[in-house]
């Protein structure tokens, strides 16, 4: 037992000093800019007892010089694993960004309890570098 953890801990000592060539690391190229994090938002539904239904998403706007876009990601549960649903380009000129997700091109939006989170993205060459998950929010999609 005493050779493995001091294994272990001899690999994560020489791990520590690899070098890192991920050209969307912030870390080792100055150049990139780290997305910045999504606050404010918020969700609501509206098209009970009809279709379609939609599901209405805002928040604050980030700085264009961080943000080119956004990523909306959707999970049955607070803890269960979210899965993007759409890309948003980021709007300019405005403080606030909004989302529409409707059945009328989504036959997921039914009936339900969703929770909705957002990241913003920077795009560079080698891809686009994603910022942190925005805390997530619920909303009732009602029958």
């Amino acid at each position: 037992m005493k050779y493995v953890i001091l294994i272990l801990v001899a690999l994560n000592l020489v791990a520590c000093g690899v070098k890192r060539d991920n050209p969307l690391d912030p870390n080792s190229h100055s150049e990139i800019v780290v997305p910045g994090d999504v606050a404010g938002l918020a969700g609501e539904a509206f098209g009970s007892g009809s279709n379609p239904r939609y599901v209405r998403l805002e928040w604050n706007s980030n700085n264009l010089y961080n943000t080119d876009g956004y990523y909306v990601y959707r999970s049955l549960g607070y803890y269960n694993a979210y899965a993007v649903i759409d890309t948003v380009l980021h709007a300019t000129g405005t403080t606030i960004q909004t989302y529409i997700h409707s059945s009328e091109n989504d036959n997921s939006v039914s009936p339900g309890d969703f929770w909705y989170k957002v990241s913003a993205y920077k795009s560079y060459s080698g891809g686009n570098l994603e910022g942190r998950m925005s805390m997530p929010v619920f909303v009732r999609v009602s029958n």
